[in-house]
């Protein structure tokens, strides 16, 4: 019997033993050297929190996105094949989202199609896209999302072109990937020492199949890595197409972060698309402050990267951060245990969330404030 999921590091360990190596390291490696993937993780372990003592709070994590209520200031982020991570896929990790009180933000290329994710899985539902095929695929890529009920479009900026997955190359795996007889016989053995995946796929086949096929429909004719990166006037092009709220993700400068709300953006994330990009790029943590200080109250922040405990969470708050979104965190818990398993690593948020709170003598997220932090080592900075 498997051991219990106690922490993303367990669920991680877990999604570990199941997958085949390649896809293991997919969703597990950075970019280049890794240096910004491991960054992300070391910056929230250089903050430190301050308790205050004399309280006794009753934790309420209720907070608002974007004028949305959620239960807890988590939400999953856009990440992708998972429909190849289990056979759950995206419509799992929505349902254990709306079973946590929070949403899931699909991803263009999660290999499920808005319409099946709607038609699947309770709101809200989010939808995420990035400039591949240009404007006339986004164009119809926005047109199904409304249609399909979808209330949030998070707009991905840094790409192309993609980042560089060292990991990946060595697998064979170079984009775009076509079958060939090396990389057939490299995943063979990869399929045979990964005996439960692959079982489960297989008894997933058919389904696999047509949700593979809606994916391609998604993603259309444009591929992956043809089309220019989006600007500025992309984004105010958006904003009269989209009814709906409008998040830009893969902001890491606070003159970025003015610029995507002058053109219209309702909220900014804090990325560096979990390292997975520009290797060297700064930790987001790092950077949050800056970013709340350029758009003050006038736009909604949130961050993503390296969030793996909720004293993560409550610190990317208490340095202005609305909510964070995790990734890695919720696919290593699908891959453990499909939709169970993502909602086994939310649980342990929400649970160590409430404990976090408590002892830290705060009741609410709006409670949180710069002065419950400082830096872990401060006589190191002070030399």
């Amino acid at each position: 019997m498997p051991s219990p999921i106690l922490t993303v590091a367990d669920a991680r360990k877990r999604a570990r033993g199941v997958l085949p190596r390649a896809l293991f390291d997919y969703i597990d490696g950075g970019a280049d050297g890794e240096v910004t993937l491991a960054a992300n993780e070391r910056a929230f372990r250089e903050v430190a929190l301050r308790p205050r003592m004399g309280v006794d709070p009753e934790v309420d994590l209720t907070t608002t996105v974007l004028g949305r209520e959620l239960a807890m200031p988590v939400l999953l982020a856009p990440a992708g094949m998972v429909q190849l991570v289990h056979p759950d896929g995206a419509v799992g990790v929505a349902r254990a989202a709306a079973a946590a009180g929070t949403l899931a933000v699909l991803s263009k290329i999660a290999l499920c199609s808005p319409e099946e994710l709607a038609a699947n899985a309770p709101g809200p539902h989010w939808f995420q896209l990035n400039s591949a095929g240009g404007r006339e695929e986004v164009k119809r890529l926005i047109t199904r999302a409304r249609d399909a009920g979808f209330d949030g479009l998070v707009v991905t900026m840094d790409g192309p072109p993609p980042g560089n997955h060292e990991r990946d190359l060595r697998h064979g795996v170079v984009p775009p990937v076509r079958p060939r007889p090396a990389l057939a016989a490299r995943f063979a053995g990869q399929l045979l020492a990964s005996p439960r995946w692959a079982a489960a796929m297989a008894l997933a086949a058919r389904k696999q199949k047509a949700t593979v096929q809606g994916a391609t429909r998604v993603l259309g004719s444009g591929g992956l890595h043809r089309s220019a990166r989006f600007t500025w006037a992309d984004i105010a092009w958006m904003r009269a197409e989209w009814d709906g709220s409008l998040l830009v993700k893969g902001v890491l400068v606070g003159a970025d972060a003015i610029a995507a709300r002058d053109a219209g953006a309702d909220a900014v994330i804090v990325s560096n698309h979990g390292g997975r990009a520009l290797d060297g790029a700064p930790a987001t943590l790092t950077v949050l402050p800056e970013i709340v200080a350029a758009v003050g109250d006038t736009t909604e922040v949130l961050l993503d990267g390296g969030v793996r405990r909720a004293a993560d969470v409550v610190k990317a708050l208490c340095l202005g951060a609305r909510a964070v979104l995790i990734g890695r965190p919720f696919v290593y818990g699908l891959a453990a245990a499909g939709q169970p398993g993502v909602e086994q690593v939310l649980s342990v948020f929400q649970t160590e969330l409430v404990r976090v709170m408590r002892l830290l003598g705060c009741a609410s997220p709006a409670e949180l404030d710069t002065g419950m932090t400082q830096a872990m080592h401060p006589w190191t900075e002070s030399k």
